[in-house]
Parts: C-alpha cells; structure tokens; sequence
C-alpha cells in the first residue's frame, strides 16, 4: 500500500465539466474507457474506496476524508493472465472499516470467443470476490477452497446477497452452478463457506430476514416468479406473479427485513392502491396493511431500511429526475440542497451511507452532467467530487433538457423531454428525432442516455414522450395504454410533436422517429399512421406484426402462461381482435409507409425474434420503398456491447444524415460504419 500525493489527477475531477467552451462529443466518448468503476464509503463514514481504471491496470483506492490522504490498496494488470484474457476489479464494498471486499472479472479479450480458448484458460473465466484489509494484508480469495458440488460450472462467485451487518466476520453469496442456484455464507478471514441453501434449478434469489437467514425463495419458471415460504422445513409456494409485466395484481420489491418475525417491507402496488407504496408484508398472511409511504402522483421505485430493521431509512420515485426521500427531516434536507446544487437536472443516487448518515456516496448523472461520483458531509455540508465515469465526458459539452407538458387530442395531460443541442441558438427551429421509449411499461426520465446525448451532439434535438402505457404514473395510466398500440398511444406521441412544431422550437420539414423495443414499433407505426409527419424511420428490435408477436409469445410460453396472457391483454387477443390488429400492424399497412426505414435488430433476440424485422423488410421491398437491414449478430434484445451499440448508432447517424439532412451546427459528415446491411 502506498500513499498517492495527487488524487485528482488519478481519479479524473469532474469539476468544471459544465463549463462553456469544451469541444463537440463524437461517439467514441461515450463508450470510452471507464475511469471511476466502482465505489463505496465506510461503515463509519471515515474512508472512501474507489476502483480506478487505467490503460494497463486498475487500482482500489482508499481515501482517508479527515486526513484526505489516497493510498492504493490493491492493483491488477489488465493483462496479468496472458493474452487472451483480461482482469479488471469491478465492484468494491466495505464490511468493516479496516476490510473491503472488491470482485475480479476475468473474460476474453475483445473479439476473442470462448470456444477459442485452451481449456486450462476457460477454467479461470468468470467473477471472483477477494477480501482485503484496507492496509492492503490478507488478500483472501473466496470460496477457493471448496470444492463442493454446487460449485461446479459457477461463474459469478461474488454475488453478494447480503453484507451480514449484525455478524463481523461473514457474508452471504448467492452462486449460479450446473445444477442450479444456492446461497452461501462466507468467512472473510478464511474465504471459505458453508452452504446455507442447496442448489434449485428454479430458485434465483431470496428474501432474508435481519440475520440473513431466507425466509422467502424466489423461483422462475414460465415467465413468472414463484414465491415460497418455509413451512415444516419445506418451501411452499404462496404467490405467482408475472415477470416485471404484471399490473393486474400486486407487484412486489423487497426492500429489507424488518425486526419483526415474518414481516418485511416490501414496495407494491395493491389492488386498491393506484400507485406502488412502501408496505410492511406479512408473509404468513398476506396482509400488506397500510402504506408505510406513498406519493401522492408517482410510483415509488426503491428504497431503503435500516440495518436493524425497525426504521425506513429513505424510499424514492422518479418525478422527471429521481427524487429519494429521507425520514430523517435534517439528512432530507441536505440531499434536497445537493439537489438543488444540481440545478434539479441530475439523478442523485444515494449508494450507501455511512451508519450514521453522516457520510454519503452519491451517485449523479443527468442530461448536463456525466455520470460521477461524490461524497457529501453532513457537518461540514460540502459536497465533493470523487472522480468521473468516464472523464472524456468531462472535455465535452453536454446538451440541456426541459420538461414538455402538452394535452393530448383528448385531453389527457402528457408529459415529455425535449434535449437541445448544446451549440444550437435558442432561435433554432432544429431537426428532431422523436424518441419514444420501449417497454410500453417503463418510462423516461432526465437521464444520461448516449443515444440521446450522441443524436444531440449531431445536433439534432430529441423529443422523449412518456405516452399513455408508460409505467411509473401509477396503474391507471400504465393500463389505459392497453388495447391502444398504434392508436391512443400513438397519438400521444403525434401530439407530443405537433406541440413542438406549434411551440416554433422544432422544423415540421426535418423530422424523424426512432425506436428500440416498443418505441421501434411505435416508430414504424408512425410512418404507416402518419406517413406525411416524418422524413425516415428508424426502427430497432421493434415488433412489425401483433398478431405474429402474441402468437409467438403463445407458441413459446404456452396459452395459459403469464408469458403470454399479459400480451393478449395489452395487445389484444389474435383469435378475437384479428382485424383490429391488421390495421395498427406495420407489415400489414406497408403500403402506406412513403418514408425510408432503417431496420436494425440483434439475431438472437429471444424477446422480439429478428423476424419481425425480417417481414417488414420483405413487405417493404415488394412495394418497392426504402429499406435496410442491419443485423447485430449473436446479440439479443438489449445489453448489447459497446462495440455493437456503437455500429447500430453509426449506422443511424449515417442514415440522419442521409435523410433528415445535417444537424443544427454540424457540418462534419458522420464516419463509415463498415456494417453489413442485409
């Protein structure tokens, strides 16, 4: 361990990096080398540990906050297990103020695929959890010394499922082998571990109570989650609920154990509740009481309890930026005044505090801020970076966003954002990319997105509706959305853009959709149900024919699955709404669409199959019009690589430039992909 005389030149400062006058972002710096990976304050609040990434190396970095002395913990060569293989630190996070834990990833270089590699290489792939004093002494790697059978074929070791407050030497660590899932504790001193639950193909993760034994197991198995409860020794399954889709019953988030037997708080959305709250569930019974907290327009998201279990500590929602609420009135108040220092634009994530909150680690990143981490003290009420994610980021200018507020055609109020280049003139009537988010049930919000930040240094603006459908506004808003693809929500959208060009902030003669997921279809619903609105369509991952989807969804999770039935009530029902469907599905209304379309989709997409895409482009060229093909191959429906998400928005940028002309302020033309269109 060594002491580092100057840390912001190691970590990367963040100040200044809404300054005026930094050049134009180009796509390569949101996907450039990370700088801060990963970090995490102490239990007492004293020490700060980051992970630093370097060209050759990464280093775990302790910071002493009363002396604001940096000292390396730990370091590893990228390149320390030959050539083929590549290490970097990944995670860090305190058990005690003198021992940190942080994960080792180990994975083929780039464009090296596993099968290519020898045998002996392949068996050290994978993410390992090391134990280390904040010295830098007794580096303790986990789980080394068993051997057990559950362990076989496990290539995450350092998921951890809880830090074990109450119990000073050990950890819990949830393990994924050949014959399934278990949970393991782990002596930080020795590394080894004793299995607390045997491996369960179904079982993904559970629910622990104060002294981290599971008291609720959580299975998956077609499309849904199974809970069980011990009973007799014997997990007996107690609820069924669908897989992130389920609006028509309860929806459940464990947020933490409470310090009664058999109760813990839970974030749901109940069936006489409009919008998911903070409840203490009884798991016996069922019983969800009354809500501990609820917003009165949003759904809450996360939250957090107190080691001990008697008290909520902070719950959160998204309002345009996500908005955590402390119980404690003086710690609220500093994070509403962090809030503020942030002009209300950025996401302030708390991700841990110290016990006594006098210490916290925050997270932040927003449209006008790259995402970095501070830390914050509550007696001295500063607020002080710790490093950048990214620190090209901190040479770029980044855009501005502002909240639309516009009244649908039939008087629904809808919200949306609008991000303007950061160079363009507060005059400018700008190009515009109409980005409507996937899901349907998820939502946007004021956030660092390098799709948005990459179409705004392009200079075009980009317009981002939460149209009805969109979850988090609380479960009338999110249903009147269903049955209406193509129709009510599709109109959101239009309206959404016909208030810009009435606002004078947009050109009507240079606009163009684009979409991933849901917003894919949406965008080639726009080009069919609003052929004169837009100049191109851009269309990735997006489902072209409803009736098809819902029968796929039949064909692959069975007609009584969760997997399927949630689609047939917010799509509708192909047997019954056949001819409703045909007329709001793209491939089937082809003829009407006039503007080109760019169709981008990963070939081993389980969730959207690539040939959705593939019919549309069909029923396209037989008419004759403007089509492409760009297939991501061996890539899925999302989590793409950055390699693969840099070739899909090349190739877009490509096809703006083509058809919506250049951005406001741009006169560099966009760089050769190199893709193959098919």
């Amino acid at each position: 361990m060594r002491a580092i005389a100057w840390l912001p030149l190691l970590l990367g400062t963040i100040a200044g990096a809404q300054e005026p006058g930094r050049r134009t972002a180009v796509l390569a710096d949101f996907y450039s080398d990370p700088n801060i990976v990963d970090a995490a304050v102490s239990p007492t609040g004293r020490y700060v540990a980051s992970i630093v990434r370097r060209a050759d190396d990464d280093m775990l970095v302790s910071l002493d906050l009363e002396t604001k002395e940096a000292t390396i913990v730990q370091s590893s060569r990228h390149a320390a297990l030959g050539k083929h293989l590549d290490l970097h630190m990944e995670f860090v996070e305190w058990k005690t103020d003198d021992r940190l834990l942080v994960k080792m990833d180990v994975w083929p270089v780039e464009g090296r695929r596993v099968e290519s590699l020898a045998t002996g290489t392949i068996g050290r792939l994978g993410k390992r959890l090391v134990s280390v004093k904040r010295d830098g002494t007794e580096s303790i790697p986990l789980l080394a010394d068993n051997h057990d059978i559950a362990l076989e074929g496990v290539l995450d070791q350092g998921d951890v499922a809880s830090l074990l407050p109450r119990d000073p030497k050990n950890i819990l660590l949830r393990v994924n082998g050949f014959i399934g899932r278990s949970l393991y504790k782990v002596d930080l001193e020795t590394g080894r571990g004793s299995l607390v639950e045997p491996p369960s193909r179904d079982a993904y993760d559970w629910w622990l109570d104060i002294d981290g034994n599971p008291v609720v197991r959580l299975s998956l198995r077609n499309g849904s989650i199974r809970y069980a409860r011990k009973e007799s020794g014997k997990w007996m399954q107690f609820l069924s609920l669908r897989l992130r889709e389920m609006r028509e019953r309860p929806e459940y988030a464990f947020v933490g154990p409470s310090d009664q037997p058999g109760r813990h708080y839970v974030i749901a959305r109940t069936p006489d509740h409009d919008r998911a709250g903070l409840y203490l569930y009884d798991i016996a019974t069922g019983a969800f009481g009354t809500p501990l907290v609820e917003d009165p327009e949003f759904d809450l998201s996360s939250g957090r309890i107190s080691r001990d279990g008697k008290r909520v500590v902070y719950t959160c929602h998204v309002e345009h930026v996500r908005v955590c609420e402390f119980t404690d009135p003086k710690i609220n108040g500093h994070i509403k005044g962090v809030r503020r220092y942030f002009e209300e634009t950025a996401n302030v994530t708390v991700r841990n505090t110290s016990e006594d909150g006098s210490t916290m680690l925050l997270q932040v990143e927003g449209p006008h801020d790259p995402p970095g981490f501070y830390y914050y003290r509550t007696v001295e009420k500063r607020i002080e970076p710790l490093g950048a994610g990214r620190a090209k980021l901190t040479e770029v200018s980044l855009p501005r966003a502002t909240v639309v507020r516009y009244a649908a055609r039939d008087g629904k109020p809808i919200t949306g954002y609008l991000t303007r280049p950061a160079s363009a003139p507060a005059d400018a009537k700008l190009p515009l990319v109409v980005y409507p988010h996937g899901g349907p049930e998820i939502r946007d919000l004021l956030t660092f997105d390098p799709w948005v930040q990459f179409f705004a240094a392009r200079g075009y603006a980009v317009f981002q509706p939460n149209f009805r459908g969109s979850d988090g506004f609380g479960k009338t808003f999110a249903e009147s959305g269903y049955g209406e693809w193509g129709r009510k929500m599709q109109d959101d959208i239009t309206d959404g853009v016909m208030a810009l060009i009435g606002q004078g902030v947009v050109d009507p003669a240079r606009l163009c959709i684009v979409g991933a997921s849901y917003g894919g279809y949406a965008a080639l619903a726009g080009a069919a149900l609003t052929p004169d609105l837009f100049k191109c369509a851009v269309s990735v991952a997006g489902i072209s024919d409803l009736d098809d989807f819902v029968g796929y969804r039949r064909r692959n999770w069975g007609r009584e699955s969760d997997g399927h039935t949630y689609w047939v009530k917010a799509i509708g029902d192909p047997e019954k709404d056949a001819k409703r469907l045909h007329e709001v599905s793209p491939v089937h209304i082809a003829d009407r669409i006039k503007i080109p379309v760019l169709l981008i989709h990963g070939s081993t997409d389980w969730a959207v199959p690539i040939a959705q895409s593939e019919a549309m482009k069909r029923a396209l060229e037989k008419l004759g019009r403007n089509v492409e093909l760009l297939e991501i191959h061996e890539e899925g429906h999302s989590n793409w690589s950055e390699n693969n998400e840099k070739l899909a928005l090349s190739s877009i940028d490509v096809f703006l430039w083509k058809h919506l002309g250049p951005g406001s302020g741009v006169t560099t033309p966009p760089a050769p992909t190199g893709e193959r269109k098919k």
